[in-house]
């Protein structure tokens, strides 16, 4: 599958906005990074970056095909006021039902879960309306917008678009994204759950037997932590249904040092009767931690480990640097309404350049989740969903 057409490495002065607000289009890659000071500068001093902003993980991230990343960086003056870092991606579509309807191409997607720098509404307006210039330059069929939140000065910037003819799809449907607010101390925090479910998770760590918790934020104990993580993704439930979780490769070393590198690194791995069973990859920035990623033994499901091992993270981050927020990330669940305190809506969500190509894409994609949604109905009708999904939870307990 080809990747999309690029155009040349040279910065490209966009026209003003109203604001008096310009853009600056360069590329990167391995080799080159243009850009690189001014990057970091805002990088530095904005208070809403995520470690995934960074230009190191930006050129690490890029993968061996589908051409350079780019940035677009609004300026005032000299002044770099926000940036939006593209990095190229083969995104996933999903099975299509219409003939012609590709499953994925080759696209481009927003780094860092967002726009880098200030939220201004004409900052972000004037980011936007440069990248939507940008896809139709470089002909790139698809962007993917990881993340974003429905309150948002990004997507209310991003729906202005439709009346260009820009088209836009969430991977999955805008979907409760939960948090918790954390107070001061570990008592204050469980004080807020009524006694009886305090006791309930008081027995649930009881029942789970002799354990300990281990924190990773060194860069020299990740080979040995990704090793005893990588047996336990295999044994769990979220591998068979999703596919690997952890690999234990080169590219998920790299990560995990560069988190090292930037202070950013704290993982968990819970120990059993000295046994590893469970863990968390996952990073602390700017007052908040991202639970990025969890897996446990699906042959321990009957004793909670995935509970067991969030109280021992809660309980550890509420007495060692605490940061301000818990972030669950993108998905809704039992047990995160039941843990959090706080929640907004997001999605991903994928962008369509004006066309018919484009019009044929997001038909065939809105055309399946309907029959989708149809066919889940009369199961449900008929009693059989719920049955096929105790049956399929069995089966991953196996």
């Amino acid at each position: 599958m080809s990747a999309h057409t690029s155009v040349p490495s040279t910065s490209t002065l966009q026209s003003e906005s109203p604001a008096g607000l310009h853009c600056v289009v360069d590329d990167f890659d391995h080799a080159q990074v243009p850009v690189r000071d001014r990057w970091l500068r805002l990088f530095d001093r904005s208070t809403r970056t995520r470690v995934h902003h960074h230009p190191d993980y930006a050129i690490a991230s890029l993968p061996e095909r589908g051409g350079p990343g780019w940035t677009v960086t609004c300026c005032d003056g000299d002044d770099p006021q926000g940036m939006a870092i593209m990095i190229p991606k083969h995104c996933r579509l999903g099975r299509q039902v219409l003939p012609g309807a590709r499953s994925s191409r080759w696209g481009a997607r927003l780094a860092g879960f967002g726009l880098l720098g200030s939220d201004d509404e004409s900052v972000v307006d004037c980011l936007v309306e440069t990248l939507a210039e940008q896809m139709r330059m470089r002909s790139i069929p698809v962007m993917e917008f990881e993340e974003i939140e429905e309150v948002s000065n990004l997507w209310r910037s991003l729906r202005r678009l439709s009346s260009q003819g820009f088209r836009f799809v969430p991977s999955s449907d805008f979907a409760p994204h939960h948090r918790i607010r954390l107070p001061n101390s570990p008592e204050e925090y469980w004080c807020t759950f009524k006694s009886k479910r305090r006791n309930a998770l008081r027995k649930e760590r009881e029942r789970f037997g002799n354990y300990a918790l281990e924190r990773l934020t060194a860069a020299a104990n990740i080979d040995r932590w990704l090793t005893d993580a990588k047996a336990i993704s295999d044994k769990s439930w979220q591998s068979q249904r999703f596919g690997p979780r952890v690999s234990n490769n080169d590219d998920e070393r790299r990560f995990l040092t560069f988190l090292a590198t930037m202070g950013a690194l704290r993982a968990y791995m819970l120990h059993r009767e000295g046994e590893p069973v469970a863990f968390v990859m996952g990073h602390q920035w700017k007052g908040v931690y991202h639970y990025d990623e969890v897996g446990f033994d699906r042959n321990l499901v009957n004793l909670a480990p995935g509970k067991v091992l969030l109280q021992e993270i809660l309980d550890d981050l509420l007495t060692f640097d605490r940061p301000d927020v818990f972030d669950f990330g993108l998905g809704d669940g039992g047990y995160k309404q039941f843990f959090a305190n706080e929640q907004s809506r997001s999605a991903t969500l994928w962008m369509f350049p004006p066309g018919s190509h484009a019009v044929w894409q997001v038909a065939s994609i809105i055309l399946r989740r309907t029959l989708g949604r149809q066919a889940r109905a009369i199961l449900e009708r008929t009693g059989l969903y719920e049955t096929l999904r105790r049956r399929l939870k069995d089966n991953a307990a196996d």
